[in-house]
């Protein structure tokens, strides 16, 4: 299993309104080309789901830099986060291998 941290120091914007994702980071989330938005299904450390809407803004707007919406504002609240505090996201990517069994 592959993992790859992304780590955000937050903002007062990040806390009351929308996560933004750092430049650095913006290719690591993709939206499939037509949308401008998908939910993103997160776990936490203590492995509890929750679902991030992960948009950008359209076309004609130059900044397109990709945001985290939906459960993200009662994830902030719940986990008592505050301007300052530091997140990672960890993306991982799972190999399933496939076999015969008797």
């Amino acid at each position: 299993m592959e993992q790859h941290g992304i780590p955000k120091v937050l903002s007062p914007t990040d806390i009351s309104h929308r996560l933004a994702v750092p430049t650095a980071n913006r290719g690591d989330f993709e939206i499939p080309t037509g949308q401008h938005a998908i939910n993103i299904e997160v776990t936490d450390t203590l492995e509890q789901p929750w679902t991030f809407r992960l948009s950008i803004r359209r076309n004609n707007n130059p900044n397109r830099r990709p945001v985290f919406t939906g459960e993200w504002i009662r994830f902030v609240k719940e986990k008592g986060l505050r301007a300052g505090d530091r997140v990672v996201f960890s993306r991982q990517q799972v190999e399933v291998m496939y076999g015969l069994y008797s």
